[in-house]
């Protein structure tokens, strides 16, 4: 049999090798913040090298557009950002958001990022792509730390993460771009943080992360949806292996969790490959480096509902 039709094969029963774009993995911490990426390539599960990111950073965030993939550095670094332009694979300074980015999360459409949380904070930036500015926007309603987000084109979930004392926490919040409103989501069954969080334009899905405070022995399996209509939650199917620490991001078919520690507290370059339609999830091809708490987007943002 060709290898195009095995290849045909393996999408129909909702294997790893789905779709078009890249996810574009990068920073994290292994022996020091790292300035590295990879680019996974969703129709052949292979991760190859990218560029080095501007700044080194880990437990920050990243969301983009089909074209650039906006980081935010994270742990000791500051509020610097970093563009990185898919096409020409090269790297540049961003402009800086208003606050520190260690343990925010972030999620956007084709016009504006916006990153919200981050170090027992309920602050909210807005960066708008074209002029590259910067503003504040409507704070979440509780301050959240190590949360993750997922979004279609009108708005963001932001959801679970750490509460006071760094106690998991199952909140989530509604961030509505036009009009930069903030409200109280559906809260999901299960307390998570660290986790990591992509989607389609219908819902978000986040996965991964620990049940406990501070602990890669809590790591766990578990993924939970946020259907955007109606805002209603459910429990999804478990990860292959589980990612303390984890970076999420997928098009509109897979979502691809990659990255972090196992329940030993041992770094990892294994993903984790959910398919939407199938409710199915496989082992990915492994990153070209092993970290926990990288950062993740698209080329081909779930969001946008091109396969």
């Amino acid at each position: 049999m060709s290898s195009f039709f095995l290849l045909a094969a393996a999408n129909k029963a909702g294997a790893p090798y789905v779709g078009t774009g890249i996810a574009l993995f990068g920073g994290g911490y292994s022996g020091g913040a790292l300035n590295t990426t990879n680019k996974y390539t969703y129709s052949t599960a292979v991760a190859v090298a990218g560029t080095n990111l501007t700044i080194a950073g880990y437990n920050g965030a990243a969301t983009g557009t089909a074209t650039i993939g906006l980081f935010a550095s994270g742990y000791g670094y500051g509020s610097s950002s970093i563009i990185y332009t898919y096409s020409s694979n090269t790297t540049a300074g961003g402009t800086s958001l208003l606050y520190s980015t260690y343990g925010v999360a972030a999620v956007g459409n084709a016009s504006v990022a916006v990153f919200g949380g981050g170090y027992y904070v309920a602050t909210v930036n807005v960066y708008t792509y074209s002029g590259n500015t910067v503003a504040a926007g409507t704070s979440l309603p509780a301050n959240t730390f190590q949360l993750a987000a997922a979004g279609n084109s009108t708005v963001g979930i932001f959801g679970a993460g750490a509460g006071g004392g760094s106690t998991p926490v199952v909140t989530t919040s509604i961030y509505t771009y036009s009009g930069n409103t903030n409200v109280a989501g559906t809260s999901f069954s299960s307390a998570v943080s660290t986790l990591g969080a992509c989607g389609t334009p219908t819902m978000g899905l986040f996965g991964g992360g620990s049940s406990a405070t501070n602990s890669a022995a809590a790591a766990v399996l578990l993924t939970q949806t946020y259907t955007y209509s109606g805002n209603t939650v459910g429990t999804g199917t478990n990860l292959n292996a589980a990612h303390y620490y984890v970076a999420a991001a997928g098009n509109s078919t897979v979502g691809v969790f990659g990255a972090g520690q196992n329940t030993s507290a041992v770094n990892i370059a294994s993903t984790s490959v959910y398919n939407y339609a199938a409710k199915s999830v496989s082992g990915g091809g492994n990153l070209t480096y092993s970290a926990w708490a990288p950062s993740a987007t698209s080329s081909n943002p779930g969001w946008t509902g091109v396969t």
